[in-house]
């Protein structure tokens, strides 16, 4: 195939596979406008949400982690170089697969 032919077969495949994304919203299909019926009032769910602050019981999101209040890091009983020299033991021994090479 040269080029052209390819860059063709590219197109047709695309513009193809944009028809599969397609979705309509029409007067026969309404469950996208359905409802969940309210069981609790707007003052109910802020009153609650106030009492769960005050408790300190919400988890707080930062970032990547979220902390749960009253939760703690693990200790641990080694010490970050203790973990650092095990690591470059084992990689350095014979029946290690990891291909680099730590230290020296």
């Amino acid at each position: 195939m040269n080029t052209r032919q390819r860059l063709i077969a590219a197109l047709v495949t695309a513009f193809a596979a944009t028809g599969a994304f397609a979705g309509e919203a029409n007067a026969d299909d309404e469950t996208w406008t359905r409802q969940a019926p309210s069981v609790k009032s707007r003052a109910e769910v802020k009153a609650e949400l106030a009492q769960l602050r005050a408790e300190g019981a919400l988890p707080v999101s930062s970032g990547e982690a979220t902390v749960f209040p009253g939760s703690r890091a693990s200790a641990t009983a080694r010490s970050r170089d203790a973990v650092k020299r095990e690591a470059a033991e084992a990689l350095r021994s014979p029946g290690s697969a990891a291909p680099i090479n730590v230290g020296g």
